[in-house]
């Protein structure tokens, strides 16, 4: 359970230190009783240990998005699906995975990026315990890299 939760305050603290242009990057939204906290960044943005405990490729052509689902501040189970969008209006989906450390759980896809392409995501959260849908949008444009 700790090492899922320093797994998402690293991914906090990296994208506010040390990519200003992510300042907005881990964002939440509250609907009733629950509280969906979402993310998207490169997967080059995380430490060698952290990508290969979770089975992410880190690279600065792949993102990933991490998705939790809080209610009385407690990580619940939920079925989520990820669309997103690029300029052209082309969808795809990503696939998000569940990752669970003790009673921690939270989701997490991976998907190939273009550095300084924006996508606009699309979320349906649905948690097990009922209630929802849930739907979040947000747009993200990733780090042009060298």
């Amino acid at each position: 359970m700790m090492r899922l939760r320093q797994l998402i305050k690293s991914l906090i603290v990296l994208s506010l230190l040390i990519f200003p242009m992510l300042a907005n990057a881990q964002q939440s939204e509250r609907f009733g009783e629950y509280e969906i906290h979402y993310s998207a960044l490169p997967t080059g943005m995380l430490n060698n240990a952290v990508a290969q405990q979770y089975g992410i490729v880190r690279s600065r052509t792949r993102g990933m998005i991490m998705l939790t689902v809080m209610r009385d501040n407690q990580a619940v189970p939920a079925r989520i699906e990820v669309l997103a969008r690029d300029p052209d209006d082309n969808l795809r989906e990503i696939p998000a995975r569940q990752v669970k450390d003790d009673n921690w759980v939270s989701y997490v896809g991976t998907f190939a990026i273009q550095a300084g392409e924006p996508l606009i995501f699309e979320v349906d959260v649905r948690p097990h315990a009922g209630g929802g849908p849930f739907e979040i949008a947000f747009r993200q444009s990733f780090p042009t890299g060298g």
